[in-house]
């Protein structure tokens, strides 16, 4: 009897540990460390899941198993030769989402950008854009976040904070 009660006692204070343990790794800290990824014009701070790579279209590009991020500039001389005559970052961005967004989707502020989240069906799965409209020194960016869509509840508030991190060189 006294033997069941030690094997009792034991399993309960096992199991005790495994929790906590558990909650500890939870609560402090299992996220992964925050990492700055740039070139000579931008910079970002995403997380060491991230890897940066090439791309010959985009000035940064960087990707994790779940979410890539790229960023493109746009000059005035560019946008000028194109036909465009965009004189502030309200007007950027209002032109950007008008071309890219579908109706009755919200073009939104946050501190020192614009963005606007779309969809799109991909090889049959579905994707989330978060396109960011930054200004830089006589040009504009472009700087996109892509994951499935299945993963916006879970995934956003990352982004948008990652997209606070943001500088342009001016």
């Amino acid at each position: 009897m006294m033997r069941n009660n030690i094997t009792k006692s034991f399993k309960t204070s096992l199991v005790l540990c495994l929790v906590l343990t558990l909650l500890m790794c939870t609560l402090t800290g299992c996220s992964p460390n925050p990492m700055n990824f740039s070139t000579p014009k931008i910079s970002i701070t995403l997380d060491e899941s991230f890897t940066q790579r090439k791309a010959s279209n985009y000035e940064l590009y960087a990707a994790s198993e779940d979410v890539s991020f790229t960023a493109r500039e746009e000059t005035m001389e560019q946008l000028e030769l194109a036909g465009y005559e965009i004189i502030s970052l309200q007007d950027y961005a209002k032109e950007i989402h008008s071309l890219n967004a579908a109706q009755g989707v919200a073009l939104n502020q946050r501190d020192n950008y614009y963005y606007f989240t779309t969809s799109q069906t991909a090889n049959g799965a579905k994707y989330s854009y978060i396109h960011c409209i930054f200004e830089g020194d006589n040009s504009f960016w472009v700087c996109q976040f892509v994951f499935k869509s299945k993963d916006y509840e879970r995934l956003s508030e990352d982004v948008l904070a990652w997209a606070d991190t943001i500088e342009i060189a001016k």
